[in-house]
C-alpha cells in the first residue's frame, strides 16, 4: 500500500502509531496507566516531546472531539448497568484482561462528570458485550469467501 501510495500519488505515507515496537511499548504499559484525565494521549505526548516529530499543537491537543456531554450523560445515566456489566460478572475480570478497582474508580468518576478515559471505558464495554454474545451465538465455522473471511 506504501508503495502504491508513492507511485501512483506521490504521497509517502507514515504511520509511526502502528509501529508494532509503539505498539508493544505501549501495551507494556498498565492500562490504567495508559491515561490521564485531562490529558489527551499522555504516552503518545511524552514518547514524542521534544522530538520535534510532532507538531507542538498534535501534542498539546486536549480533545478530539465535542461529544463530551453526550457521552457524560450517558455514563451518569448508565452508570448502574455499566458497574454491573464490568462487575465481579465480568469475563473481562475473569480472564484477567482488567481489574475491579480501576475500573469502579473510573465508573465513579465518570458517573460524576469528572474527567475520565472514557477511550478505554468504551472498549471495555465493547469487549465485555462482544465475550457475553459469543456464549450465545451459534457460528462456529469460518471459511474463505472471495479473498475474505465469513461467519457462519
Amino acid at each position: 500500500m506504501r508503495e502504491l501510495a508513492l507511485a501512483d500519488h506521490a504521497t509517502e505515507i507514515a504511520a509511526p502509531f502502528l509501529d508494532n515496537e509503539v505498539i508493544r511499548a505501549c501495551l507494556a504499559v498498565p492500562a490504567d496507566q495508559r491515561g490521564a484525565p485531562g490529558r489527551y494521549k499522555p504516552l503518545l505526548g511524552e514518547a514524542f516531546a521534544r522530538t520535534g516529530l510532532l507538531p507542538d499543537f498534535v501534542l498539546s491537543r486536549a480533545t478530539k472531539g465535542g461529544f463530551n456531554a453526550l457521552a457524560y450523560a450517558g455514563l451518569t445515566q448508565h452508570a448502574a448497568v455499566l458497574s454491573q456489566l464490568l462487575g465481579p460478572s465480568s469475563r473481562l475480570s475473569a480472564a484477567g484482561l482488567i481489574s475491579q478497582p480501576p475500573v469502579e474508580r473510573m465508573l465513579r468518576r465518570a458517573a460524576a462528570g469528572q474527567p475520565t478515559a472514557q477511550g478505554a471505558l468504551h472498549l471495555a464495554v465493547s469487549a465485555e458485550i462482544w465475550l457475553r454474545q459469543m456464549e450465545t451465538t451459534t457460528a462456529a465455522s469460518w471459511w474463505e469467501v472471495v479473498g475474505h473471511v465469513a461467519a457462519a
